[in-house]
């Protein structure tokens, strides 16, 4: 007998092709905003699918492992993982195909056909249309900061003209963190420049909500989920992610700075009323569906989350409350709404948790998280009579910034844990 027709050989070759098949499914999953739960559990249905026995997954930042047994027969594999990017629509078709393999029926060269044929076909927004809504979304976003009309359009112009700068930088491969710098810097010098003509008072300010299209909400709500889902290395990695995201951000604003004059922000009371909260909020969440590819019926459905988060935000702190608290009500409401629609006999559209992420993106204080790093700078250049008032300033922010996003993260784990609905229906 040849080895080519040992049986133990060919047994270990069937479960090789079912563990890289599952590899390749958790990657793409991985690759577009999936959390280390889901990933795990795509890459198990992949797997039993296709005549595994027992499967084991270890789901890291830059790779994945897993282990499959049939009968006495064991193998392990890992592969690399690319760019944390977010493709809604690909990550709901691949979920698709994971439930489906797991029926039973179909080949590990089947299933890798079908993932092939999903990341080559699953379609996206034109590129006008993901930089428009970018820069959309930002110019809500801004007014959700305070930022006055005159601004407005030029933080729309600067931030679609920075999405469209940060595609073509993708596409040319160039490093996440320097993009982030580039990207920046471009956002926050063309806001800068445009709104001081403009005859906006808000300078400052704009040049900040311009960049808002570079954080990352998705990944920093994912961190804080993977750590309390029981994977806290993976969580941990992500953290570190966004934290050097945020670095790079402040180091494009940064340079802004020394292109735009420095024209100090006016002080002014923000517009607070429910409604106008409610409508930039519905505003800026569906812009960044868009950038997150949904799909035209589910991008109605983020506008009504993010209106939903911030009105519910908005009136909790008209009632006293912190930032923090009214931001925990606000999350736990939008991923309750998702859940109660969600349910079999209410289904009225496929909701997802990442549904709910997106409606809490307006709510995440991007402003803040820059504000602390750019105090933590000027720290270093301050005199000592002023540097206790900056330090003071700064730490503000950084704690206001910790603890909404850990408000935020808490109020979607927290329901979506109660309804204990899986992510593959």
């Amino acid at each position: 007998m040849t080895r080519s027709s040992d049986p133990v050989v060919l047994r270990h070759r069937h479960l090789e092709q079912i563990a890289m098949t599952a590899l390749q499914a958790g990657v793409l999953l991985t690759e577009t905003g999936g959390k280390s739960l889901l990933v795990k559990e795509g890459m198990r249905k992949i797997a039993e699918g296709l005549g595994a026995e027992e499967v084991h997954a270890r789901i890291g930042f830059a790779s994945l492992a897993i282990t499959v047994t049939h009968g006495e027969n064991t193998i392990t594999r890992m592969t690399g993982t690319g760019g944390h990017g977010v493709n809604m629509r690909l990550n709901h078709a691949i979920r698709d195909l994971c439930v489906e393999v797991e029926k039973g029926g179909q080949t590990a060269e089947q299933v890798r056909e079908a993932l092939a044929r999903l990341k080559a076909g699953t379609p996206h927004h034109p590129r006008l249309v993901i930089a428009l809504a970018a820069g959309i979304a930002c110019a809500a976003f801004g007014r959700l900061l305070g930022v006055d009309w005159a601004a407005f359009g030029p933080v729309l112009a600067a931030s679609t003209a920075a999405q469209w700068v940060r595609v073509s930088l993708l596409r040319r491969g160039t490093n996440t963190f320097v993009l982030t710098a580039i990207v920046a810097c471009l956002a926050a010098s063309l806001a800068g420049l445009l709104a001081i003509p403009a005859g906006s008072h808000m300078i400052e300010t704009a040049m900040t909500a311009a960049v808002l299209l570079l954080v990352p909400g998705v990944p920093a709500m994912n961190a804080q989920t993977d750590i309390m889902e029981g994977h806290p290395t993976t969580g941990s990695a992500r953290f570190v992610t966004v934290g050097m995201i945020l670095v790079f951000i402040t180091v494009g604003i940064s340079a802004a700075r020394l292109l735009v004059p420095a024209l100090p922000d006016q002080i002014f009371e923000p517009q607070r009323s429910v409604l106008h909260q409610a409508v930039f909020g519905a505003v800026a969440a569906a812009g960044f569906g868009v950038l997150f590819n949904f799909g035209w019926v589910r991008l109605v459905w983020a506008a009504a989350a993010g209106a939903l988060a911030l009105a519910v935000r908005t009136v909790g702190m008209d009632l006293g409350w912190s930032l923090e608290a009214a931001s925990f009500a606000a999350a736990a409401s939008v991923a309750l709404g998702v859940e109660i629609l969600s349910l079999p006999r209410l289904r009225v559209a496929r909701m997802g948790t990442a549904l709910a992420v997106a409606g809490c993106i307006p709510m995440i204080p991007g402003g803040a998280a820059t504000q602390c790093i750019i105090g933590l700078l000027t720290l270093t250049a301050e005199d000592p009579a002023t540097a206790a008032e900056t330090l003071g300033m700064t730490a503000s922010a950084g704690l206001r910034v910790a603890f909404t996003i850990g408000a935020i993260g808490a109020g979607l784990t927290i329901v979506r844990s109660l309804f204990r609905r899986s992510d593959f229906v």
